[in-house]
């Protein structure tokens, strides 16, 4: 995929921006979805629309969403609204680590939204916990995997996201894939 489908947040106002589980939402859904009025948006998030003009202006202000146009519905018109590219990208950032607060901060509203969307997916029907269908599941997983094993995880992690970023079939039900992999800086249990 080309470069310039990409969007590198890279500046500390559109890091800090993001340390809200609605921003998250947000962004998420336009690139995903967008160009989106806000009422499309507000139905795709499960929001009110009056609850998202104040979170659309942050983000605008930082550069993170545009106006994308207009379109008339029932003789209204609607702003289209859209990110910079279809892939928000966080990771140089990460790793610069020069806005170790501000990550922090955003993994903190990652999880707190991932247990809102597991806890509404606890009604949704269709849900499937097992099989090559499921949609619905969560793990934990420790291990101490040699270079080649890290190498490996990272390359079928960066698969899940390229199948994640280009899939478009309107008439599937939408899923979220989220996850945090840290080292756990621990002493060795042998030493």
């Amino acid at each position: 995929m080309a470069d310039d489908r990409t969007y590198w947040i890279m500046e500390r106002a559109q890091i800090a921006a993001l340390a809200s589980p609605r921003r998250l939402d947000i962004i998420d859904a336009l690139a995903a979805a967008g160009p989106l009025s806000v009422r499309a948006l507000a139905l795709q998030i499960g929001a009110r629309p009056s609850a998202l003009y104040h979170h659309l202006a942050m983000l605008i202000e930082v550069g993170l969403v545009a106006e994308a146009g207009a379109r008339t519905v029932n003789r209204k018109r609607e702003t289209l609204y859209a990110t910079p590219a279809p892939r928000m990208r966080l990771i140089r950032a990460l790793a610069e680590g020069r806005h170790r607060e501000e990550m922090d901060e955003i993994v903190a509203a990652l999880t707190r939204q991932m247990e809102r969307d597991f806890r509404a997916a606890g009604t949704v029907p269709g849900r499937s916990a097992e099989g090559e269908g499921r949609n619905y599941g969560f793990f934990r997983l420790l291990g101490r995997p040699d270079p080649e094993g890290l190498a490996t995880i990272n390359a079928r992690l960066q698969e899940i996201a390229e199948i994640l970023w280009t899939s478009d079939d309107q008439m599937a039900e939408p899923v979220c894939l989220a996850w945090v992999m840290t080292p756990l800086g621990r002493a060795d249990p042998s030493g």
